[in-house]
């Protein structure tokens, strides 16, 4: 799990991170699963990802907050 910090906007409405996402539950497929949303009460956006491979989840929750962080720059 990682919460990414962003100042203003809705970066999960981006083009840029739906596609991120979308490639991130393809690659999970069926052995994992993946939760990405808006906190309620702060301004973060939380990356959760569960599988049995580390290094997916690892990579998975990587790619997903980077595109967020450029999301919300």
């Amino acid at each position: 799990m990682e919460n990414v910090r962003f100042a203003s906007g809705k970066p999960l409405e981006t083009d840029a991170v739906k596609a991120v996402i979308a490639a991130a539950q393809e690659k999970l497929g069926t052995t994992g699963r993946l939760v990405v949303r808006a906190s309620g009460t702060e301004p973060l956006i939380r990356v959760m990802v569960e599988a049995d491979d580390e290094k997916l989840v690892s990579s998975v929750v990587k790619e997903i907050s980077s595109a967020v962080k450029k999301a919300a720059a």
